[in-house]
């Protein structure tokens, strides 16, 4: 399967179709990989196609997506059949398989559609009720909360279809081939005497399955056509869990028209860009969820696809600033209401939010103060500013307790994990043994350049913050925080030498003398003096050292431990951070970059440019050869290419549409209106409809040198 055909299906709902490495992605039916919540099923069903009761070969010839839905046109192995399938994941959490035939021959033929699957023989026995089946398992991944979920297949608008008499048994592949079920070498189609549990057998045999499906039986006139549909509904039903969400409209199942309709609409001289934020906008829509389920409290967006579909802390606040562009509030504020009612009591925000408790302490650091201010200059709201002020309040205590004991102003890194950043020299260089930590104990003390920063938009936003709602002694708590930390950044994390900010051994009190990109992140705040800014701006551009073909790479390429193709220790590494190029840390020096281009500097300006260029040609498809953009977690910084083999093309961990239109476009939104503030030179023209700040919505063009703002 070549992965730049891959697919993805979701309608905002707990569940998506994006397989991390699709096998059987053209064979009907879902019989690749779904994501239930975090947790992922091998396999959901399978629709094969008999004739007399021999199965038919089905080729695919053609797919195209519709309004989020994938249509499949397949030929068989049979004169005079059409066979179209339209495949969908509703808002409701329901996987959709809608059948059309048609028989152009003219004979009558007998055709049997069969909807089946496979599941392990442990836990509740499969139900078999007549015209519907149902499976109820306990989905979990080591260390995570358990997902309560009921799967009932079934066929919802024919009174023709059956349930198959389901089987336990041993044998077979993991392949989709029908020959493999025990209903293929059988003479009819069996079927259950009553609506009752599937008795299980003694002993139960551990390499067995279970296999279940159903059946509709189609008698086809000459030149006539049928259609049919197979779903499986996902219902998450457990203890202390009880959700099933309303049945969307059945014109718009998938909520596709309903989003894109006050999704902002871009159209862009450069034909690259306009792809790139038509993916962002539609990757928002796929890995959205509601709320409802245990402690979804509030609307979110998951991380990414596979593993990653989950809520994650790291990757909010970037989400927050790419969700700021749409006219829905709701997701942007859900995203921090959703971390912080969840609240540790001791005043840590988790890592992932899932639905149950969590036996373990997760945590990262995050640009939560980046990613406030954003959301809240497209969509301010005094209510979400006091849900959340002392929750943000706790962890900004909590941090300065516990990642910086001896309040110097500088805060801690506690294993590789919790920077998001893992498999680096910052680490090793303090712990050799760093990069073998798998939880979020504590295993070392680092000082780090990008906990720093992050806490200090935190701490200067939320002086703004609780100035506006009267809050003045919290506002003056957090403005002696910003002035502590402000200073202690500017004079004892910047290396002269090396012209970058280092992360500092707290034992010795020494720089660790590595240069990470981590270093560059001070340019987005009003730390650097010009001084280091120039030295900064010519430490990036060194080609020695930062200015690969596709920068940014994560550490210097003067660093021992370099290596552009991620391997670590002679293994290559799925999240390696030893000179990988990843679009997270692109986007917060984009962010950098801007700001210090938009008071004047020309070398800024020019970085910001040739930067913002490369790294949309990464993110393109241009270097693949393909239109269908992607953004990966991470690049070759060498070649520029994508890091297909861990399969995670859905990732939202940088703010790549918030990039595009503050320097491709020249958009900024200050003081409640949308102002032209171009950071480069030799702008596309383009055409940007429904920006939304407050209540109101804007238009923004520019043809040429002239840029209008206009009212909706």
């Amino acid at each position: 399967m070549n992965q730049s055909k891959k697919i993805a299906l979701g309608g905002g709902g707990y569940c998506l179709y994006a397989p991390t490495f699709p096998r059987f992605q053209l064979t009907p039916g879902f019989a690749d990989e779904v994501s239930i919540f975090s947790a992922l099923v091998p396999r959901l069903f399978v629709i094969s196609l008999l004739e007399d009761g021999k199965l038919l070969h089905l080729e695919c010839s053609k797919q195209t997506m519709r309004n989020g839905n994938l249509v499949l046109e397949y030929s068989a192995n049979a004169k005079g059949l059409k066979f179209v399938e339209t495949r969908s994941v509703t808002t409701d959490d329901r996987f959709v398989s809608q059948i059309a035939i048609e028989n152009s021959t003219k004979s009558e033929r007998d055709f049997t559609l069969v909807m089946w699957t496979t599941t392990d023989p442990e836990g509740e026995a499969p139900s078999l009720e007549g015209d519907s089946f149902r499976i109820r398992r306990n989905l979990a991944k080591p260390d995570e909360s358990i997902i309560p979920t009921e799967i009932v297949y079934s066929s919802p608008d024919s009174k023709g279809a059956r349930c198959l008499q389901g089987f336990f048994a041993e044998g077979g592949s993991d392949r989709p081939d029908y020959e493999e079920t025990p209903w293929f070498d059988m003479a009819d189609m069996p079927t259950p005497r009553a609506k009752r549990p599937m008795v299980k057998p003694s002993p139960i045999l551990p390499t067995a399955k279970v296999y279940l499906g159903l059946f509709r039986a189609l008698k086809m006139k000459p030149a006539s056509k049928a259609a049919h549909r197979f779903e499986a509904n996902v219902i998450f039903k457990g203890k202390g869990i009880n959700y099933r969400p309303r049945r969307p409209d059945a014109k718009d199942e998938n909520s596709y028209s309903a989003y894109m309709d006050k999704a902002p609409k871009f159209v862009c001289e450069s034909k690259e860009i306009e792809r790139i934020v038509k993916h962002r906008i539609e990757t928002l829509r796929l890995l959205r969820m509601p709320n409802g389920v245990g402690n979804i409290s509030s609307p979110n967006v998951c991380l990414g696809n596979g593993h990653l579909h989950v809520p994650n802390a790291f990757a909010a606040p970037a989400i927050m600033r790419e969700a700021r562009w749409l006219a829905d509030p709701s997701v942007g504020r859900g995203i921090l209401k959703g971390f912080f009612d969840n609240i540790r009591q001791n005043g840590m925000v988790p890592a992932n939010l899932h639905l149950g408790a969590l036996s373990n302490t997760e945590f990262v650091h995050s640009d939560w103060g980046g990613g406030f201010e954003a959301l809240d200059s497209s969509h301010p709201d005094r209510a979400t500013k006091r849900a959340v002020i002392m929750g943000m309040q706790r962890y900004s205590k909590w941090l300065a307790n516990n990642r910086d004991p001896e309040g110097s102003g500088l805060t801690d890194i506690c294993n590789h994990i919790e920077s998001g950043q893992d498999l680096s020299r910052r680490f090793t260089v303090i712990d050799e043994k760093s990069d073998r930590a798998t939880g979020s104990e504590e295993q070392f003390r680092l000082k780090g350049v990008d906990a720093s920063i992050f806490r200090y938009k935190l701490v200067r936003y939320l002086a703004k913050v609780a100035d506006e709602l009267q809050e003045k002694a919290m506002a003056n708590r957090f403005i002696a925080a910003t002035e502590v930390i402000h200073e202690v950044i500017r004079k004892r994390m910047w290396d002269e030498k090396s012209g970058i900010f280092m992360d500092i051994d707290p034992k010795t009190r020494r720089k660790t003398g590595v240069k990470s990109a981590v270093g560059f992140y001070p340019l987005a705040t009003d730390i650097p003096t010009p001084k280091q800014v120039d030295a900064l701006c010519k430490t990036l551009s060194d080609r020695k050292e930062f200015w690969t073909k596709y920068p940014v790479p994560s550490v210097a390429i003067s660093d021992p431990y370099f290596d552009p193709d991620g391997r670590w220790k002679e293994t290559r590494r799925e999240t390696p951070w030893n000179g990988r190029s990843w679009p997270m840390i692109n986007s917060q020096i984009l962010e950098g970059l801007c700001y210090v281009a938009e008071r004047g500097h020309k070398h800024a300006r020019k970085l910001t440019k040739d930067l913002f260029n490369r790294s949309i040609s990464m993110m393109s498809g241009e270097l693949d050869g393909v239109e269908e953009p992607r953004v990966f977690e991470h690049y070759n910084p060498i070649n520029g290419r994508p890091a297909r083999f861990r399969g995670i093309d859905l990732c939202m961990h940088s703010f790549v549409m918030d990039n595009i239109f503050r320097v491709a476009c020249g958009i900024a939104v200050r003081f409640g209106e949308v102002q032209n503030d171009p950071v480069i030179d030799d702008m596309p023209d383009f055409k940007l409809q429904g920006i939304p700040v407050g209540n109101k919505r804007y238009t923004a063009e520019r043809k040429g040198s002239r840029f209008k703002v206009t009212s909706e």
